[in-house]
């Protein structure tokens, strides 16, 4: 019998190598769901951020995992928001990227996003999120950029015309309109100089938009450090905001039957007013215009409480200050009018007519936009 030639061993193992490279080449691995894996095609992308230390997000990691383990085309990364993610942290990211300024937190395809507020502590509904979220997780956009394909969880857009007008809604009150006419009498009956006028007028000023910006920067701060506070504190400023509405009701109430305001001026800053003008006059004034931002906050700080929420709620911690600026502008603007007008000529009297005339109504006006905005606020449609 003829015997088959045997195939030396250098031969096998260089065919061995051909096949197994021929395999590689036309059958790539597979990704797997880790962070920093080659992501397919057809791969659905859940990123899921969390903070150390925290209960919700200890509650809600274990449906994300048992839901993502269910599905074999998911590319699943996990982040703790004050790691670094190149040279900036998670959280700045999670912001700047997705909008979103509290955790826990799950983002699909870089578009879908669901928070906390979605589901509220409710197991079920987390996971069927999830689950609608995957199963119609829209197209990763090209060059990987955030374009949100449904509106279920992003809100409408707090832009800066809008904050301006609501300073304006704010600068327009009677407190500040009282204040600016009392202000005016005493300067013109004392000394009739109208640059003296003008330099308080600009303190003052400038007293309400520093204490407004330092309150409200101070607040964001405290949000972006510790995230896990925002829900509690949009709580307190919806509950404070419709406070603050209905104590407008009753004060236009007060005013009809008793023909005076139950919002009260506090007797160190009158007498602090009324010594203006024994001494530095840009100094104290900027101080009444400071002193005046604390006591009359139910006046005048209602609607700026309801713009530091929708800017915790939009995840503009980062823009804060402009929005800010923005919203003090609009509140110091009738003030500066009214401060130039009156230097020029207008009487104060005439100031303090209209001011007693439509003081009702704008407590009202003012009444009605507050409670208005804390029930938008607090069915998340603002």
């Amino acid at each position: 019998m003829k015997q088959r030639p045997v195939l030396p061993l250098h031969a096998i193992n260089s065919f061995t190598l051909l096949v197994l490279l021929s395999i590689v080449l036309f059958f790539p691995i597979t990704a797997s769901g880790q962070a920093g894996s080659v992501v397919q095609a057809d791969s659905v992308v859940v990123e899921y951020f969390y903070e150390g230390g925290c209960l919700k997000c200890a509650d809600a990691e274990p449906i994300v995992d048992k839901v993502v383990r269910g599905y074999d085309n998911i590319s699943y990364s996990k982040y703790e928001i004050w790691s670094d993610y190149g040279d900036m942290k998670v959280y700045d990211r999670m912001v700047s990227e997705y909008g979103i300024a509290t955790v826990p937190a799950v983002v699909i395809n870089h578009q879908v996003t669901i928070t906390y507020p979605d589901y509220n502590g409710d197991e079920k509904r987390l996971e069927e999120l999830l689950v609608a979220g995957i199963e119609n997780a829209p197209p990763i956009p090209e060059n990987n950029s955030v374009q949100p394909a449904d509106g279920r969880n992003i809100l409408p857009e707090l832009s800066l015309p809008v904050v301006l007008l609501a300073g304006l809604l704010a600068g327009f009150n009677p407190c500040l309109l009282a204040v600016m006419a009392f202000l005016a009498s005493l300067t013109l009956s004392s000394k009739g100089n109208r640059t003296e006028l003008l330099k308080i007028v600009g303190g003052f000023c400038a007293g309400i938009f520093v204490m407004f910006m330092v309150v409200g920067m101070g607040l964001l701060g405290v949000i972006k450090q510790q995230p896990e506070i925002k829900d509690t504190i949009t709580v307190l400023l919806v509950v404070l905001i419709g406070l603050l509405g209905l104590w407008h009701f009753y004060d236009a109430y007060h005013l009809k039957v008793h023909d005076r305001s139950s919002f009260k001026t506090s007797g160190s800053f009158l007498q602090l007013v009324e010594g203006i003008e024994h001494r530095n006059t840009v100094m104290v004034s900027f101080l009444a215009g400071a002193m005046f931002s604390m006591i009359k906050a139910p006046c005048v700080g209602a609607v700026y409480f309801a713009i530091l929420d929708m800017l915790i709620a939009q995840g503009k911690i980062a823009d804060g200050a402009i929005y800010l600026c923005f919203y003090n502008l609009g509140v110091i603007l009738p003030v500066l009018i009214l401060g130039i007008m009156l230097a020029f000529g207008l009487s104060p009297e005439r100031v303090n007519d209209l001011r007693e005339n439509r003081r009702v109504e704008i407590r009202i006006v003012t009444g009605v936009v507050l409670l208005l905005l804390a029930v938008l606020i607090y069915f998340n449609i603002i």
